[in-house]
Formats: C-alpha cells, structure tokens, sequence
C-alpha cells in the first residue's frame, strides 16, 4: 500500500485499540489529536494526547521547560492544563518508500523536536527491519498485514527531555574551585537556557523568561577570557620550536 493509506490504517488501528504491545500511545481515558504533515512537513503524523494524567503523577518539569510554547498553543486550543498533553511524532514508511540515509535524520529530529520516535513500517519493510529494529533509537510498530492489526516490535524507553548540552555540573563546580548550592544552582541553570535556546531554534521561537534575560544580560556585562583560536595558536608556536627530547 502507499503512504496514505498507510497512514489511513495505522490511525484506525490508534481508535480500535489493534495495536498490539503498544504502551506508549495512551489510547484510553485521553483523546488523540492527530495533525498530518505537521511542522513544515518534518513529521507525517503528530499524534498529541490530551488527558489521561493522573493528577498526582510527577510532572516532566524538563519537557515543559524546552517546550513551552509548542505546549501552550495545545493546551489554549484543547483547554487543558499544559501537563496533560504528550507528543508521539510518527514516522511512517510504506512498501512503496525506500528506506535510505534519509530515516537516521528524520529519528533524530523527532527525538530532538519532541523527546522521542515512533516509526511505523508497512507489511515488508517489517520483515526486513525487525532483527535490526532494537538498534535504532525509536519505537518501531509493523502492520502485521492482516486488516488494521499492528504490532510494537521494539521499544525505545528513553525520553530525551533536556540534556542537549549536557555538563557534568558537579565535576564543573570543583574545578571553579566551589562545589556549593549556589555554584552548582547557577550553573544548573546556565545549562537549561541553553538547552532552552537550542530547542527553540527547531521552532524558531524565543521563550525565555523575564528572570532568565535578565540573568544572560549579567553575564554579557563579565569580562571575556582570552579566545580559545588565540591560545591554540601560541601552543602552536611554542611546541614547533621544540625537539623530540623536550618530550623524554
């Protein structure tokens, strides 16, 4: 079958629950808002799940935090509250596509954009993928070939809410020679508006706070430390002038 009606059916499998070992789509208890296409065409289906959030369930603070605006537009369409809604971006590979270079970029986006991957592969693209499909970083469900039936044969468990510019803050604060609250509070924070402003250039959106502005406008005002290409360039220097028995 082609794309679309691949599409066609794997949505139909979504509503009548025949997707087979599928814990990640909620299906149950929350309703499903699918958009094709969506993103500038990055994405063939963006399947978002509203409701079905326990009211005493952890918040993902990160997830909301890179997210904010794609999230608020949700939640002011749908009336809900911004923690009741989840993104599963869908990939979807018919008999008629080729797999290619293509898909390890259009993984990556997804996982970038909205925290993870699903992929869905028709009847004989699954056959050829499903030895390989624990490898990739997606959850990868196969049209079984009979009727609307679907099957998860793997799971990728990992949501990638932040971490973009991930620093080992504790290791970092030693080395600035204080280890305390406050070092590592600010540091911690450094980090998160710059994941804050990695992500929104995928959205070409600009959602930092007041406070945040306010704290990247008291860095500008510090001092720069001498060029990284500068100093490269004097070790260059010295270390042509020096022979084999410097190093001994």
């Amino acid at each position: 079958m082609n794309e679309k009606e691949l599409k066609v059916l794997f949505c139909k499998a979504l509503a009548s629950g025949h997707v087979k070992g599928n814990d990640l789509i909620p299906t149950q208890d929350c309703r499903l808002r699918i958009i094709e296409e969506a993103h500038l065409r990055s994405f063939d289906l963006l399947i978002a799940a509203i409701g079905g959030t326990d009211e005493n369930s952890d918040i993902n603070y990160g997830n909301i935090a890179q997210r904010t605006q794609l999230l608020e537009q949700v939640a002011r369409a749908e009336k809900c509250r911004i923690d009741h809604i989840r993104f599963f971006p869908v990939e979807i590979k018919s008999d008629e596509d080729v797999l290619d270079e293509r898909l390890p970029n259009q993984i990556l986006d997804a996982i970038l954009t909205f925290g993870l991957s699903i992929l869905v592969l028709d009847k004989g693209h699954s056959d050829k993928a499903k030895k390989l499909s624990k490898l990739i970083p997606a959850t990868t469900i196969c049209y079984t070939g009979e009727e609307d039936f679907f099957e998860v044969v793997s799971r990728f468990r990992r949501f990638v809410s932040g971490g973009v510019l991930g620093v080992n803050r504790t290791a970092l604060a030693r080395m600035l020679g204080d280890a305390s609250a406050r070092t590592y509070s600010r540091l911690a924070r450094l980090q998160n508006i710059l994941e804050k402003l990695a992500f929104n250039q995928l959205f070409f959106e600009n959602s930092l706070t007041d406070e945040e502005l306010e704290f990247l406008n008291a860095i500008v005002d510090i001092a720069l430390p001498p060029r990284e290409s500068s100093r490269i360039t004097k070790l260059i220097l010295e270390t042509s002038h020096r022979g084999i028995t410097d190093y001994l």
